[in-house]
């Protein structure tokens, strides 16, 4: 076996085929090496058995060394029913439908564990209909379909995915003289390492759209988002831009990049929203929208939550960070104004760290839990809105909220018991509930042998667990009890399940 290990940790192995690519597993390990083959389970230890078919027996792995199992790139076998989830004290968030509720205990029904009762003590919020709309694209699970797209003085270095470079131009540079790529895929993540290159991709954005993603970096972070984007490039002011002419001053060539958009800069003490596009004569424009007040406050280095809410039809923006309002922006929609400037469904991500005039800084940076979906009108979020004594119950609509206690689920409707009498609420009408922060009960710390199974489009369930096959586990968690998981539904198993954002970054970055 020792003769095997170099090699295979190395990858150099890889699948050969589109078709494997897509059913292929992966194995994380502690150190950032990787290696690609099949799930065969769990033993005792605990440890993952591992399958390649240029092996000809199993090979064992002490979960130790382990960090993520990534299951058929991350593609679930089976699709979840629907988006209804079940959140935790301890951040697990389990999907399924809320099928009974009292004062003691909530009943969820699930495709991958059955019907699980949990304490209603552990229970931090349900959420019926958490999107309040359509949900549009979650992942990136692939690099397919999305795009690089560099300002006009530089070149689009390749995509690097899963650690393969697809540059055969430097194949044969000495490793000091290799370029290094803008942008990295790797297990569900986008990496960028250097250069003022953006990443794209149509989502299909509707006119009132939900843009929400989780974002890590390790130094001062100055950060692009594109979204309602066009990525149009009108033939004169590309001709322009060759010659010079007609770039903006503040940000390398956004129009280029994104078209006809709106582009939101997030620095870690405040934020700037940016039209974006071109003039009747095809000049690439660049417009700052003026707000009031925002409240962005980012560490140097860290990780945070994202979300855009925009709607095309009434001008309304709004950030959140961290589920948290950070800014309000309202735009032009009609005659004697501007207009709306996102005329597209894209969206975009350039970092813009600068280290000196004219040059782009290293800055590593990840996107990664990317969900699009249509937007209700919801203005905030349950979280904004939490107490310590009262539940907070919001309403699909987006803009009906209520607080008070709720007391049980019956016959398909919450009932709330609230300062001026009881009401009902159908099910269908509740996008969520958040319960009263003092009746919460306080979470358990993770075992040693803790491992987190993930969902598509989002979803948790934590436990210990020695034991399973290629297609199924045997999880005990101190919130559900023992549970056997199919992990047809799920797309990653997690053994390092750590708090710090740095223990999920490759060791290259």
């Amino acid at each position: 076996m020792k003769r095997l290990f170099p090699a295979l940790l190395l990858g150099i192995s890889p699948v050969h085929s589109a078709e494997e690519a897509a059913s292929a597993d992966l194995l994380r390990f502690t150190n950032g090496n990787r290696l690609d083959g099949h799930f065969g389970g769990l033993k005792e230890g605990p440890a993952v058995v591992w399958k390649r078919d240029d092996v000809d027996a199993p090979v064992d792995f002490k979960v130790t060394q382990l960090r993520q199992v990534v299951l058929r790139s991350a593609r679930p076998a089976k699709p979840l029913p629907d988006l209804s989830s079940v959140s935790l004290v301890n951040g697990d968030r389990i999907p399924g439908t809320i099928t009974a509720m009292d004062a003691h205990e909530v009943s969820i029904d699930t495709v991958f564990a059955g019907p699980l009762v949990i304490p209603r003590a552990s229970v931090s919020m349900i959420s019926p209909n958490p999107l309040g709309g359509k949900l549009l694209f979650n992942g990136p699970f692939s690099e397919e379909g999305w795009n690089l797209t560099a300002p006009e003085q530089e070149e689009p270095p390749a995509v690097k995915a899963n650690g393969n470079r697809k540059d055969a131009d430097h194949a044969d540079d000495p490793p000091e003289e290799k370029k290094l790529p803008a942008w990295s895929y790797s297990s569900g993540a986008w990496y960028h390492r250097q250069g003022a290159t953006a990443l794209t991709r149509d989502v299909h954005m509707p006119d009132r759209a939900m843009v929400r993603f989780q974002i890590a970096w390790k130094s001062r972070l100055a950060l692009a988002i594109a979204f309602h984007a066009d990525l149009k490039k009108p033939d004169k002011a590309a001709d322009d831009a060759k010659n010079g002419q007609g770039r903006p001053d503040n940000g390398p060539g956004l129009p280029m990049m994104f078209g006809n958009a709106y582009v939101m800069n997030l620095y870690p003490g405040y934020v700037i929203l940016n039209r974006c596009g071109y003039d009747d004569n095809g000049k690439p424009v660049l417009e700052r929208i003026q707000s009031s007040a925002t409240n962005a406050r980012l560490p140097e280095s860290g990780e945070a939550t994202v979300e855009i809410r925009c709607n095309r039809k009434n001008g309304e923006i709004a950030l959140f960070i961290n589920d948290e309002f950070a800014a309000q922006w309202t735009e032009g929609t009609g005659e004697g104004d501007d207009g709306y400037a996102g005329r597209g469904g894209a969206i975009g991500f350039q970092v813009q760290t600068l280290s000196a005039p004219g040059q782009m800084a290293n800055a590593p940076v990840r996107i990664s839990d990317l969900v699009v979906a249509e937007w209700n009108g919801m203005p905030d979020a349950a979280r904004s809105l939490q107490t310590n004594d009262m539940d907070i119950v919001l309403l699909s609509n987006g803009t009906d909220r209520f607080s008070g206690e709720v007391t049980g689920l019956a016959k398909g409707k919450l009932q709330l018991k609230g300062r001026y009498g009881a009401v009902e609420f159908p099910m269908d009408d509740v996008a969520e509930v958040r319960f009263a922060r003092n009746r919460l009960a306080k979470a358990q710390e993770p075992t040693s042998n803790q491992v987190q199974v993930r969902f598509l489009p989002f979803g948790r369930l934590s436990g210990a667990t020695k034991e399973g096959t290629g297609s199924s586990l045997i999880l005990t968690s101190p919130v559900v009890g023992k549970t056997k998981v199919d992990l047809d539904y799920a797309v990653m198993l997690d053994f390092k399940n750590s708090n710090s954002f740095l223990d999920d970054w490759d060791a290259q970055f």
